[in-house]
């Protein structure tokens, strides 16, 4: 007989392997803050009652008793302590607990045996210090990963006399508290960081802040549903480096990053932020695909004598694999990269470059002393030009990559801009996927430039391979580099030529879901009286209130309504929420129902505001479309199918909230249904019900959570064996 597998996860299983016993059944019964319903474990009772063999032993025969689920949270309690007790979470729990915790708890922590004792120490009798230091761990992990962290820039005239001690906290939280617009307390806290090999001396804050109200759908022990509320715990963590004159900041959230630098930036270092805001940079290395030779331009008060690439170093396809070609200063580059590597060589195909290394000699004007200027750029948001002590040089290294086109700056895209660009922005935000290509952004009259300065937009490669259909040539081609400047060329599977195509349209481009959604919310959130977001789903998010007439009426702003799965999940969420009474359905689909549960769908681009109005959205035409649905979102006076197209419809019966029915076979089984209700003959036998649609039962048009939502809701059997009927 086969033996059960062990519930217990790889990191309890190590902890208890490698810890002290006392600071293993700390760990395990540290469980009220983690999970109130975990079970407790008796490990102390099982090490007492039982003497016999190894103690690890009996710890592990004891958990093997409980359920994988029980033991979840226990799990990521050991992970957590693991992640502080290797690499660089060594040294991160080192610094915080030399800043967070008492002369005694210091010693009590120097005291213990190893890295995994310390971090599970801290976590059994620090936990404040244990999480700032979880914190600062994964920051220093976000400056390498960048999906969650940004750098800004500031200038002062005077960078010192600024610690962690002299902070104002209170003042930081408040301002923090008014640009986030927050309902709940934020809280901040702040510690000097002393410099290390890599880094300079810096201050960190820590700003914890409750996030948007979200739910979730809970099965509850006796078999129902319910409903739990809460609000997720947000965090962002900022580094300020007064020697590099840098804000690093990771957050989930794009604009939490850039209003709290801000707020810092105006509490902390009393820079005005409304005069000149703080510069967020992001550098661009696709112009070396191209070429590694850079042009000598010309920059007021320097004379340039030669600019250089000596090192470039690109991912193949994956993080963990690089190819780095580095050369002497007298060497040209890019004619040894055709040597070597060939003329289609993998630095003009590359995904990603992660450090380019560009040597500068020039003098100052008036100064015939010939000096070098090193500049690092080491992926999309860090330059060793921050660091440089010289104001100069550092103006000089600036002009020189905004001069390449390496320096991209960011730019408030002004709101009349984004005005102007709404309904281009809702079709991107519509998009189930965040890659879009030049092209398409040509198709939809958006510039590219101007977005990524807007960060709405992120550059990414250039395809290799497009499908295409024109003339003899119906498939894939191959795309290479032309002799055409601007244009490359398009080769099919034959090698037979299939043109040359606009480079503009090849290159490959990554939304800022994030900061689109919360541009796209921003500009709609006039239409409210009443805001309150919270996330429902990813494709889901209740708004807040607009009250018509003096009623209560929420205004949810829905995507992807034109995915049949989306819609299906959808619908049951709104239903399951119908006690909030009807509502408005924002939606970005150019596609769209009458109705989704018991709420009116509005498509926001058929609703916009004349050209001109600083608003959106038409707020009449929203109230029209309401009122005019409203009857039908609360079942309409007759049982009746209402289709939209061919492939969705809604069913309304007065009292209940519509269903989105999808596919023409759902569509077929209620008109069915709907005709033999409105004949006085209610009922339908399952052979005629499922007539022309290809599957054996109703249920098989459905999918099952669908179907188990909508059973003796909608549809149920009739009083004879095989007949099926409307449930009004």
């Amino acid at each position: 007989m086969a033996r059960k597998a062990s519930p217990v996860g790889p990191f309890a299983r190590g902890l208890i392997e490698d810890a002290p016993i006392d600071l293993i059944l700390g760990v395990f019964n540290a469980r009220g803050q983690e999970n109130d319903s975990e079970p407790g474990f008796g490990l102390v009772e099982v090490l007492e009652n039982e003497t016999d063999g190894d103690p690890r032993d009996r710890i592990l025969e004891a958990l093997d008793l409980f359920d994988q689920d029980d033991l979840t949270p226990a799990e990521r309690r050991c992970g957590r302590v693991r992640n502080l007790a290797e690499g660089k979470g060594v040294a991160s729990l080192d610094t915080i607990a030399k800043k967070r915790l008492s002369n005694e708890e210091f010693i009590e922590y120097e005291n213990q045996l190893d890295p995994l004792c310390r971090s599970i120490w801290t976590f059994i009798n620090a936990r404040h210090a244990f999480e700032d230091a979880e914190s600062f761990y994964f920051a220093r992990q976000y400056r390498d990963l960048g999906k969650m962290y940004d750098a800004f820039e500031v200038e002062l005239g005077n960078t010192t006399g600024f610690d962690a001690i002299s902070l104002d906290k209170a003042a930081l939280a408040t301002k923090i508290s008014e640009v986030l617009e927050l309902k709940t307390k934020c809280t901040v806290t702040a510690m000097d960081l002393p410099e290390t090999d890599a880094h300079p001396e810096s201050i960190m804050l820590i700003v914890r802040h409750g996030g948007p109200l979200s739910s979730v759908r809970n099965h509850r022990d006796d078999g129902g549903l319910g409903t739990i509320y809460f609000r997720p715990p947000n965090e962002a963590t900022l580094i300020y480096t007064p020697a590099k004159r840098q804000i690093e900041i990771c957050a989930d959230s794009p604009a939490v990053r850039r209003q709290v630098s801000g707020a810092f930036a105006e509490v902390a270092l009393n820079h005005d932020v409304s005069q000149k805001p703080l510069t967020w940079k992001r550098y661009d290395l696709g112009r070396f695909r191209r070429s590694l030779i850079l042009p000598v331009p010309r920059i007021d008060g320097f004379e340039i004598h030669q600019a250089k690439v000596l090192e470039v170093e690109v991912r193949l396809g994956h993080w963990s694999r690089k190819l780095s070609l580095k050369v002497a200063i007298d060497d040209d580059i890019d004619a040894i990269a055709r040597k070597y590597l060939g003329p289609s060589n993998v630095i003009k195909r590359a995904g990603m470059f992660s450090r380019i290394h560009i040597a500068v000699k020039y003098n100052k004007e008036g100064d015939g002393k010939i000096r070098t200027l090193n500049i690092t750029i080491s992926g999309s948001k860090s330059c060793n030009l921050q660091s440089n002590k010289d104001p100069d040089e550092r103006n000089l290294g600036s002009s020189l990559l905004s001069e390449w086109g390496i320096l991209n700056t960011f730019r408030q895209i002004e709101n009349g801009d984004l005005r102007a660009m709404f309904p281009q922005l809702v079709q991107l935000f519509d998009r189930e996927d965040d890659e879009i290509t030049g092209g398409e952004l040509r198709g939809l009259g958006l510039d590219p430039d101007r977005l990524i300065e807007g960060g709405l937009l992120e550059r990414r490669d250039r395809q290799d391979i497009v499908l295409i259909d024109e003339d003899d040539i119906d498939g894939e081609v191959a795309i290479d580099p032309s002799s055409t400047p601007g244009m490359v060329k398009a080769t099919g599977l034959f090698g037979e030529d299939a043109g040359e195509y606009p480079l503009a349209d090849m290159e490959r481009f990554q939304l800022n879901r994030q900061w689109l959604q919360e541009t796209v919310l921003r500009l709609v959130g006039s239409l409210l009286t009443k805001k309150g977001p919270q996330i429902i789903d990813e494709d889901l998010i209740l708004l807040g209130d607009m009250g018509v007439d003096g009623a209560s009426t929420p205004v949810y702003f829905a995507r992807r309504l034109g995915d049949p799965a989306v819609i299906n999940k959808l619908d049951q969420l709104l239903r399951a929420r119908n006690t909030s009474g009807i509502g408005v359905v924002l939606s970005s689909s150019p596609e769209s129902l009458t109705c989704l549960g018991p709420n009116v769908v509005v498509p926001i681009l058929s609703h916009l505001e004349k050209v001109g109005e600083e608003q959106v959205l038409s707020r009449d035409a929203v109230i029209q479309t309401f009122s005019t649905g409203r009857n039908l979102a609360m079942g309409g006076s007759t049982v009746a199918i209402l289709k939209s197209e061919s492939q969705s419809a809604s069913l309304c019966i007065p009292g209940k909230a519509p269903l989105a029915i999808l596919g023409a076979n759902q569509i077929r089984i209620f008109e069915r249904l709907v005709a033999a209700h409105l004949s006085g003959s209610p009922d339908v036998k399952t052979a005629v019900l499922i007539e022309d649609t290809g599957v054996q039962s109703p249920q098989q048009a459905f999918k099952p959570p669908q179907w188990r939502s909508i059973l003796d809701e909608y549809i149920g059997k009739g009083p004879t064996r095989g007949y099926w009927r409307l449930v009004v």
